[in-house]
């Protein structure tokens, strides 16, 4: 893979995430929305007061509905919610710990191992159209101590998933 291929990919990604995250901030504030994005409160009160003047707040993304929907325990979400909805949660928060704690490991200790080999001819004269093999294990030097560095992150991971 090409190293301007990867950054492009990720710069795209990134802006999509960031429009998406915006178009969700402001069309969740819109009151002809609320039975969408608000179905129970909706049926527990009955439809929204209809408003009839321009309201500017309604039209700025506020990331303040992220805070709030991490704030709730397990119980306040079983009483609002179902069980699967809770499995999800369960299983959405150990997933964001797993891949963070991989994350850390392979960016912070295994990539700087990776890079730092001369299995591979380094070539920094064309940076953006370097393979990111330099940055794979394929890099460390056959028979080298810093494979042992792959072979404990590999236990170490295994150990905190388990």
């Amino acid at each position: 893979m090409i190293l301007s291929a990867l950054l492009t990919s990720v710069g795209i990604n990134l802006g999509l995430c960031l429009l998406f995250f915006t178009l969700y901030s402001i069309m969740r504030k819109q009151p002809n929305n609320a039975k969408v994005y608000a179905p129970r409160s909706v049926a527990a009160k009955g439809a929204p007061a209809e408003t009839n003047g321009f309201d500017f707040d309604r039209l700025l993304p506020t990331a303040g509905w992220v805070k709030r929907a991490w704030q709730p325990s397990e119980d306040q979400l079983l009483s609002v919610t179902s069980l699967d909805a809770v499995v999800f949660m369960r299983i959405f928060i150990f997933s964001l710990k797993v891949f963070g704690f991989g994350g850390i490991i392979g960016v912070f200790v295994l990539l700087p191992i990776n890079f730092l080999g001369t299995q591979l001819e380094v070539d920094f004269s064309d940076l953006p159209n370097k393979s990111l093999d330099s940055f794979s294990i394929s890099n460390v030097d056959d028979g080298s101590n810093w494979l042992w560095v792959h072979f404990c992150a590999a236990y170490i991971f295994s150990a905190v998933v388990c």
